[in-house]
């Protein structure tokens, strides 16, 4: 069956298409109170794909496994919060404070970290494949193969080594 029949076959698909597009949309300037995140994650709610959520501060928060794919989380605060599994798969992390975060596993592919604060973050086992960690601050950072960053360069000075390590956690 070629295309042109499908679309024949299913004339709403491409109009079902284009409504989950302008979904997604709005889905992205939708602004989340941090208690009302906080509230929703307790009762069970893991997924906010998609959500503005940057300059909040949520400090020492307990977000395990919550996905945070494609989320505009620009300037959050997240110090000391625990991320384990979180996905942030093409989340822009730019400017975020992470510092001393725990991302032991978290999906971080795709994430542009630039500029973000990840000093003293557990990054063990996490996915970094084609993040964007330019002007980043990894020092004291646990790199995904349990290395520490012993400097506080900008991790654009890290480079040489960062492009070294497997930024893909092995299976």
């Amino acid at each position: 069956m070629q295309s042109s029949d499908r679309n024949i076959l299913n004339p709403n698909q491409s109009s079902a298409s284009a409504r989950k597009q302008e979904l997604f949309k709005k889905l992205e300037r939708i602004r989340m109170a941090p208690d009302r995140l906080l509230e929703e994650y307790a009762a069970g709610e893991r997924d906010y794909r998609g959500f503005n959520l940057s300059n909040l501060e949520l400090n020492g928060v307990d977000l395990q496994r919550i996905n945070l794919s494609q989320a505009n989380l620009e300037g959050i605060v997240l110090e000391k919060a625990t991320l384990t599994r979180a996905n942030l798969t093409r989340a822009n992390l730019c400017g975020a404070n992470l510092r001393r975060a725990d991302l032991i596993w978290a999906n971080l592919h795709c994430a542009n970290l630039r500029g973000a604060n990840l000093r003293g973050a557990d990054l063990s086992g996490a996915d970094l494949s084609d993040a964007d960690l330019t002007d980043a601050d990894l020092g004291g950072a646990i790199l995904p193969d349990g290395t520490i960053v012993l400097t506080s360069e900008q991790s654009s000075l890290l480079c040489g080594k960062l492009r070294k390590l497997p930024l893909k956690p092995s299976k």
